[in-house]
């Protein structure tokens, strides 16, 4: 028995070390260094599908139905395998549309209806509610089971409940709520989820170990144990009717739209990935964490039930089996697993739910009464309002219906909530034909069945309508009895609730479909979200439209929309980066296809903080476009039609209607623009080569000149200061060391313009043939190593001679042993006191072209951008440098017919290779003669 602060404490430093954590993370992340957008961090993160209905709710439902916990945890599995489908296509409209939660998802697919994402909103704040109460529900129990105090159970409820929901809603709107814009990515709360996830587990299996390993012999003994207690009547045998295929199918369709329908799930998966490329990853961490989480949820429940208590408290069996048998410590490292799986789930679906509120039902009342319309400009605010709701009334419900039910029972009530987005989301980017009104009518068919068969059932239960409703039904209709809708009698109301919903949904979701016709934008969207993994090729903007609109009345009006959300400063910041964005920061008037993509985008912009549906009318009310100038729109896009030769029809199709964009997805289009493309790239290739050669022959004219100035007072200086030196002798060592250090600013002086006049001029390169080990060797003689730097000379075997100018190439590997000198010996400054071992390697190998010469180093090594750009002239990220080094060295060996590449990571090293060929240049070759080397 624990003293009742110990655990109170411990969860309050808990909360503060995850805290600490999420901070740290997003000062790293600030400043470009995010160690979230990682593919583990994102697949482990995904374990918040893991809450306390996992921690404490399985071992309940195995101790009570056996294997009837398993679907509940196969479902994700096999969801897995359509990841790279199904989730990689969410994550890429997220990212087309600024989409910021489930509900706005559904309103932008369906004509970015603001009555589909009201009651999309609606669903998933009254299924969230209960799933909010059983967490609560399992932090306030399980406390009281660790204290063992009956009168602490009174004082738990006054304060630990209080004091828990006040730690989820400092962490939630610290971490989760400090910007508006919820597309704009939470790092800190998501690496403090990923943290919370490996702790859950970690207890878990800590006290699965325990238990089948200290308290029994292994898994044979306990179920060696088990089968004699049924056996001896001591305990009665699992109920065997809930091995039912029909309740196996329901648990496995609602396990499988939960992990991505359920709100908190799809923030998790969609709105927070960095990268599709994640998903790859999650496809076999995240079954692989499924699996051992569930290693020991049989032998607990059993080991539970052999120790004799009762099934209706398996519930606790993870927390009480270890505090039975005397480990406090044990039991409480288990209690704040059991915390992590609570307080993970709590803060994203608050975030979520809060998000969807916000955007979705209080903007349109906002619209309708415009007395406040100031609130618009307080959204943060509203926002912060709204998770504090959210997080009360699932307390609130926890302290009143919550006590009808096991934890368990309280989940599958969410979980079949979040089944009536299915199929919405999957109609939506699989069926064309799918319409806002049949999502309309599917959802608020399928969310009404819910809540008349499932939770008026636990307002019964909890006194607050009358049984006789279950008895009788409404108005003594039988038919109408909510778990026994239609007369169909069935012994489990959660089977009864997923068939009824599924069949009103998705029939009259297809019903609506098809008897009501889609609207233009409709059919735009529904093309462009069925075929959202296709590349659809984009018609460039014409150029034969004049630019004859005034861009600065324009711009007038967009930060005029947007200072009703924004305020003034940050208006003008959205309305600068969306023009910067399509590229028309530095005009003054602009043609009517720039008008519309300026458009776009500043809708794209606010759809980040209000939601898709919102902005879009907020942009339609702002009436940017004149009469005249929606005429000219039509004209551009009539002359499109007419140019491409389809029909009307068929344009309606292939036009993205919303983004102002001509996108068309037909064959010709693709091929058309393939030849643009190509056409474009040659063209950008040859002016490219016409500017490096414009570029050098400018540089060349001004290196001439500014050597041929420079160099007659360099020499006088360095000159003059040798003389002050060698008659100064040792009189004044302060006065020497300034002379000194003016000879060597001189000679660096000096070698900047040697390297200018070299790279511009270049030289003529004496091509000889000789033995490149050989010659390699010798100039490695001649380098100068650090002592404590490792260095490594592998040179092959047998090599064939090739041609190369001794000379030219000395310089180029005296540079590159350098860069790799100074590339180790930073890595070594920067960490201090880590086991760091600098190290340089210089190998040759036989190449089909001739030889390959490798210098390797384990140094700072560079980023992506960096390395693409480490060979461009005048490029250099030294303080101190002309950035000709590796243009250099590129330009010498091209001299030579040969190549060089780079390869580098950062933090990692940098690996630079040359191949020198065995045949000379053909400038070179009827001179070419043996080397002596």
């Amino acid at each position: 028995m624990l003293n009742p602060w110990i655990p109170l404490l411990s969860l309050i430093l808990y909360m503060a070390f995850l805290f600490l954590t999420a901070l740290w993370v997003e000062r790293r992340s600030a400043a470009g260094r995010s160690p979230v957008n990682n593919a583990l961090v994102y697949s482990v993160s995904l374990a918040v599908y893991c809450t306390a209905w996992t921690y404490y709710g399985s071992v309940g439902r195995a101790a009570t139905s056996g294997l009837l916990f398993l679907p509940i945890y196969l479902g994700p599995t096999v969801c897995v395998i359509a990841w790279w489908t199904v989730l990689r296509k969410l994550v890429r409209l997220k990212t087309r549309h600024h989409i910021t939660s489930i509900a706005d998802f559904i309103s932008a697919r369906y004509n970015k209806s603001e009555r589909v994402a009201a009651l999309a909103t609606v669903i998933a704040l009254v299924g969230t509610m209960p799933y909010i109460a059983l967490q609560l529900k399992a932090v306030i129990s399980t406390f009281g089971v660790l204290t063992q105090q009956e009168e602490t159970r009174s004082w738990m409820a006054l304060h630990v409940g209080p004091v828990t929901v006040a730690l989820m809603l400092s962490f939630t709107i610290i971490l989760g709520i400090r910007r508006l814009d919820p597309t704009e990515r939470h790092p800190g709360l998501i690496m403090a989820v990923a943290v919370e996830c490996l702790v859950k587990l970690l207890a878990f299996l800590a006290a699965g170990v325990f238990v089948t390993y200290f308290m029994f012999d292994g898994f044979a003994d306990i179920f060696e144990k088990m089968a004699e207690s049924i056996a001896s009547s001591t305990i009665s045998p699992w109920p065997t009717e809930q091995f039912s295929p029909i309740s196996w199918t329901t648990y496995l369709i609602m396990a499988m739209s939960a992990i991505m329908f359920l709100p908190r799930q799809f923030h998790v998966s969609v709105v927070e990935n960095f990268d599709e490329k994640h998903i790859r990853t999650a496809m076999w961490l995240f079954p692989l964490y499924m699996i051992l989480i569930n290693i020991f949820v049989l032998p607990i429940a059993m080991a539970g039930l052999i120790k004799g208590y009762p099934a209706l408290e398996a519930d606790t069996f993870v927390l009480a089996l270890p505090m039975s048998a005397g480990q406090e410590w044990l039991s409480l490292l288990v209690f704040l697993g059991g915390g992590s799986a609570a307080t993970g789930m709590i803060m994203i679906s608050s975030i979520t739910v809060s998000t969807m509120i916000t955007n979705h039902l209080m903007l349109p009342v906002l619209g309708w009464i415009p007395s406040l319309g100031f609130l618009r400009r307080q959204l943060l605010k509203c926002r912060w309002v709204a998770v504090v709701g959210v997080i009360l009334i699932g307390y609130w419900f926890e302290r009143t219906v919550g006590e009808s039910y096991m934890l368990v029972n309280i989940g599958v009530i969410s979980f079949a909530a979040a089944l009536q987005f299915a199929p919405a989301i999957l109609g939506g980017i699989f069926w064309r034909r799918g319409n806002e009104t049949g999502a309309l009518l599917g959802m608020g068919a399928g969310f009404f069945i819910w809540f008349y068969t499932l939770l008026v059932p636990a307002f019964v239960r909890s006194g607050w309508l009358s049984d006789t409703l279950l008895r009788e039904g409404p108005f003594g209709i039988t038919l109408l009895r909510p778990e026994h809708f239609f007369g169909v009698l069935t012994t489990d109301a959660l089977n009864h609730t997923v068939c009824w919903s599924l069949f009103f949904n998705v029939g009259l979701y297809v019903f609506g479909s098809l008897c009501f016709k889609q609207s233009e934008e409709e059919r735009s969207l529904a093309e462009e979200f069925v075929g959202a993994l296709q590349t659809t090729p984009t018609l460039h903007r014409s150029t034969e439209k004049e630019s004859s609109i005034d861009l600065a009345a324009k711009k007038n009006v967009i930060e005029k929309l947007l200072g009703q959300y924004f305020s003034e400063k940050k208006a003008a910041s959205v309305t600068q980066r969306s023009l910067e964005a399509v590229g028309l920061a530095n005009k003054t008037r602009i043609s009517i296809v720039e008008l519309a993509e300026l458009r776009s985008q500043v809708e794209k912009q606010l759809a980040g903080s209000i939601g898709s549906a919102a902005a879009h009318r907020a942009q339609v009310s702002a009436e940017l476009f004149t009469p005249a100038e929606e005429r000219e729109l039509s004209e551009v896009y009539g002359e499109i039609l007419v140019g491409l030769r389809v029909t009307p029809e068929e344009l309606k199709r292939k036009i993205d209607y919303y983004q102002e964009r001509e996108m068309l997805l037909t064959r010709h289009a693709s091929e058309l623009e393939d030849k643009v493309r190509e056409r474009t790239h040659d063209l950008e290739v040859a002016q490219g080569e016409l500017i490096k050669r414009e570029k050098l022959s400018v540089l060349g004219q001004l290196t001439a000149i500014v050597s041929h100035e420079l160099r007659n007072p360099l020499g006088v200086i360095r000159s003059s200061a040798f003389f002050l030196t060698r008659r100064l002798g040792d009189s004044d060592a302060k006065i020497a060391k300034h002379l000194n250090r003016i000879e060597e600013q001189v000679g660096i002086c000096d070698s900047i313009i040697g390297e200018l006049l070299e790279y511009t001029r270049g030289k003529r390169s004496e091509v000889l043939k000789g033995d490149i080990n050989a010659w390699l060797k010798g100039v490695m003689e001649q380098m100068t190593v650090p002592r404590h730097v490792k260095l490594i000379c592998e040179a092959a075997k047998s090599s064939p001679d090739v041609y190369f100018d001794g000379e030219r190439l000395r310089r180029v590997f005296i540079n590159l042993f350098d860069n790799a000198v100074q590339a180790v010996l930073a890595r070594e400054a920067s960490e201090a006191g880590r086991d760091y071992k600098p190290r340089i390697r210089i190998a040759t190998q036989l190449d089909p072209f001739g030889v390959r010469i490798e210098v390797e180093d384990n140094g700072t090594g560079m980023d992506k951008e960096t390395a693409m750009r480490a060979f461009e002239p005048l490029f250099t990220t030294r303080p101190r440098g002309t950035g000709l080094g590796l243009a250099i060295v590129r330009k010498v060996l091209e001299e030579h017919g040969g190549s060089v590449t780079l390869d580098s990571n950062l933090n990692q090293g940098t690996t630079i290779s040359v191949i020198l060929p065995r045949i000379p240049p053909q400038a070179e070759l009827s001179t070419a003669k043996k080397a002596t080397v």
